[in-house]
């Protein structure tokens, strides 16, 4: 009986890394399309924004490893010091003060920055360790220091989300499951006490006694109404305001309402690739290069972790976080971010290759 080939086996790690890119390219895309058709006449920032995207991405790809993994430490100190500039300075939006003001582009949300500057850190720090080493947690400290300034917006939804990240990247690295759960247990009683002061925090935990709120409600009656094949692009009704954030957190949705049930398989076989591509990467690089193969890693849970949780939420899996779906909801520091990753994984994928880092 043939073997089943392992999807995860790497191959040509630069192939690997442009299979990424060009995935990426079409879910921004089909982002592009998605603002056009329910963003509220914001097509062209969000296009502004993706030609500023797919710049950042290509430079980020024709940098070398080593001058990057030089400036890790400036850019999670300068990642910090932008978080605290807009606790201090900035506007209060939505009773959170997240975002900074940056002329006709609008809003820069530093906490996206912070996500991959968190990265860069770790991929730094781990790769740091000798073989047989065990990781030293508090060597992290850093990182919870940025958390905690993105806690203090508030922002639960990104806390979790670059906790879970650090996390993975942990124990990819070798750090014993005790000292993860201990450090958990630390963060827990922070988390609980911020919740506890934000009533929309309180509100959103109530998804655990089995009540969904009214986002969550109309985005289950967009998934349902779009069927098989969708209404068609521009027929959607729960985008005329039935949908609160349905161009943001809630763009899924509208997507199967238009798109149908194909549109969606579509968009999560984009980010199964990106998965698939990015991991291959980091296997590649691990053989050549500790700190690409983290870097890859960490990219790569940027993009696709954000996306199951983006998913959970719009499919009522999970309770409301905040959290935006990578490439296609409108905004642009999250499809910066996004963009900026995909360029780390084609650097780590060029990087790797020209290295020999391939395996037959």
């Amino acid at each position: 009986m043939k073997r089943l080939s392992d999807p995860f086996r790497p191959r040509d790690p630069a192939a690997d890394a442009m299979a990424a890119l060009i995935a990426a390219l079409v879910l921004t895309g089909l982002g592009i399309v998605c603002v056009y058709s329910f963003g509220r006449g914001q097509i062209l920032k969000q296009a502004a924004w993706a030609v500023v995207g797919v710049g950042a991405c290509i430079g980020v790809s024709r940098l070398s490893l080593d001058r990057l993994r030089k400036i890790a430490l400036p850019t999670l100190i300068a990642a910090g010091g932008l978080l605290l500039v807009a606790l201090l300075f900035a506007p209060k939006i939505a009773e959170t003060k997240r975002w900074i003001v940056i002329g006709s582009l609008g809003f820069f949300q530093p906490s996206e920055f912070a996500k991959l500057a968190v990265v860069l850190f770790l991929a730094d720090r781990l790769a740091r360790a000798r073989p047989g080493e065990p990781v030293r947690l508090a060597a992290m400290w850093p990182v919870g220091i940025v958390c905690i300034l993105i806690l203090l917006a508030p922002d639960l939804g990104t806390t979790v989300f670059v906790l879970g990240v650090t996390a993975a990247l942990l124990m990819i690295g070798g750090i014993r499951l005790g000292r993860v759960a201990t450090g958990a247990l630390i963060a827990l009683p922070i988390l609980f006490l911020v919740i506890s002061k934000n009533p929309y925090m309180q509100k959103r935990m109530e998804f655990f006694d089995g009540k969904l709120n009214f986002q969550q409600e109309q985005a289950l009656v967009a998934f349902g109404s779009g069927g098989f094949m969708g209404h068609g692009l521009g027929a959607g009704r729960q985008k005329m305001e039935y949908l609160p954030a349905g161009h943001t957190d809630f763009v899924l949705p509208n997507v199967g309402e238009e798109l149908g049930f194909l549109g969606v398989a579509l968009v999560v076989v984009l980010f199964a690739l990106i998965a698939i591509h990015g991991l291959r990467v980091a296997i590649a690089a691990s053989k050549r290069d500790a700190f690409g193969f983290y870097l890859a890693c960490g990219a790569t849970f940027l993009v696709v972790f954000q996306a199951i949780l983006n998913i959970a939420v719009a499919t009522a899996a999970a309770p409301t976080k905040g959290i935006s779906l990578p490439f296609l909801s409108q905004g642009g520091s999250n499809l910066l971010m996004a963009l900026v990753s995909i360029g780390l994984i084609v650097l780590v994928g060029r990087s790797t290759d020209a290295r020999g880092g391939a395996s037959a």
